[in-house]
């Protein structure tokens, strides 16, 4: 898994993590694929039925990273 989303599974819940919190979870063109990629996983992965999309840190998401 990429450096910038962490992903949990625990009793059919998966908890997909953004964890770049120095840069308040803002989204740049490495972070848009790590959660393509996390999402591909988890439709195939067996007995997940929710997934959460969570921050790290005391944001969620800063939105779109300006300087990359």
């Amino acid at each position: 898994m990429s450096a910038r989303v962490s992903i949990s599974i625990h009793g059919g819940i998966a908890d997909v993590q953004l964890t770049r919190s120095d840069k308040r979870n803002a989204l740049d063109p490495e972070m848009f694929l790590a959660v393509a990629e996390a999402g591909e996983r988890l439709k195939t992965e067996p007995g997940v039925r929710v997934v959460v999309l969570s921050g790290d840190g005391p944001s969620f998401c800063a939105g779109l990273d300006m300087s990359s």
